[in-house]
């Protein structure tokens, strides 16, 4: 039995380097007219090139933009009004001129053939303009987050008694089934008490899809602390995404400016060191997910400097089995598997 464990152990110590076909879509192809957007009458679904493996959904009724995502590239932080919902709060894309403005509950399908077999690495995500305005100052039909005069859609509870947050939720589903695992992350939060604590995602923020899973479509549905007698949200329900990023394999795809990382000690029962080289300045995501492919810790250190760098991760209340630590700069990554004891 000793002997059957040793070989278990040295098997799965074996570092798998497998190279991922990633597909990232940044929807530069389209040509905008400047402060602008995806505009089409008859509500067809769109698709930003036939090499890439993804269609968003778009729903259009009677002069309404009722469903799904558009692209555009309008620049605008100030208006606060329906009528230039389309802007994103960082007021440009995260590269290059055009994103999506997403409306609540939006569906994003994949293919699922032998050339995609997707998962959703992640995309950068932020605020629109209209809903961190709404957020800051409250509409004639949502409150203003952490009010504490009662005034308007105000409540009279204290800030930081009042857990006032926008949340999003990534949903995965593969052949009609809701997958097990999402991802979430919050536009806005409030919760922490102190006003100085308060948070609205004004910046690109980079959201990882792996624990999601292998997908056929993904839903991107929106949830906020101010809700109706009904239970149904009064904030804005939008946000912008950028940067869409899928793979066709949980191995590893190269993170360029990473060079020589290993992992020790490994096995290891307590702390796991990460030991790299950069070749440039850059923030790092480390993330460890189990074999089933579920993100069981997430780490974003800050800025790593040029040269040897080292990052330590405490893995004790995790349980004996086999992981897989993701090093990722939010555009590629390198994956390595090692054993928890």
């Amino acid at each position: 039995m000793k002997n059957k464990t040793k070989i278990i152990i040295i098997l799965s110590l074996i570092l798998s380097y497998i190279t991922q076909a990633q597909v990232t879509e940044s929807f530069e192809s389209y040509t905008l007219t400047p402060n602008f957007f995806y505009q089409d009458n008859n509500g067809t679904d769109w698709r930003p090139s036939t090499t890439k493996p993804m269609t968003f959904e778009y729903g259009w009724e009677n002069n309404t933009w009722t469903s799904g995502s558009v692209y555009t590239n309008i620049q605008d932080t100030i208006n606060v009004t329906t009528s230039n919902l389309y802007a994103c709060a960082s007021y440009t894309a995260y590269d290059g001129n055009n994103y999506v403005t997403v409306k609540d509950s939006a569906m994003i399908y994949l293919e699922n053939t032998p050339t995609f077999l997707n998962k959703v690495s992640g995309f950068f995500i932020t605020n629109t303009t209209l809903v961190k305005n709404a957020i800051k100052n409250g509409t004639a039909t949502s409150k203003k987050f952490g009010d504490t005069t009662g005034t308007g859609l105000g409540t009279f509870y204290g800030q930081g008694n009042y857990p006032d947050w926008l949340k999003l939720t990534v949903f995965g589903y593969k052949d009609g089934n809701l997958n097990p695992g999402y991802v979430q992350i919050y536009l806005a939060d409030y919760r922490p008490a102190g006003s100085a604590n308060d948070i609205i995602i004004d910046d690109w923020r980079y959201i990882n899809c792996i624990a999601v899973g292998f997908v056929d479509s993904l839903q991107l549905i929106l949830e906020s602390s101010d809700t109706d007698v009904n239970g149904a949200m009064r904030t804005p329900g939008y946000f912008c995404i950028d940067r869409f990023t899928t793979t066709n394999n949980v191995g590893i795809n190269e993170l360029e400016n990473i060079v020589n990382i290993t992992l020790s000690p490994n096995p290891t029962s307590q702390n796991l060191n990460l030991n790299y080289s950069t070749i440039s300045e850059s923030e790092l995501i480390f993330d460890v997910y189990d074999i089933s492919g579920k993100n069981v810790i997430s780490n974003q250190p800050g800025q790593n400097h040029v040269g040897p760098n080292q990052h330590t991760l405490n893995i004790e209340t995790l349980e004996a089995g086999i992981y897989f630590v993701k090093v990722s700069n939010g555009i590629s990554s390198k994956t390595i598997k090692f054993i928890k004891l």
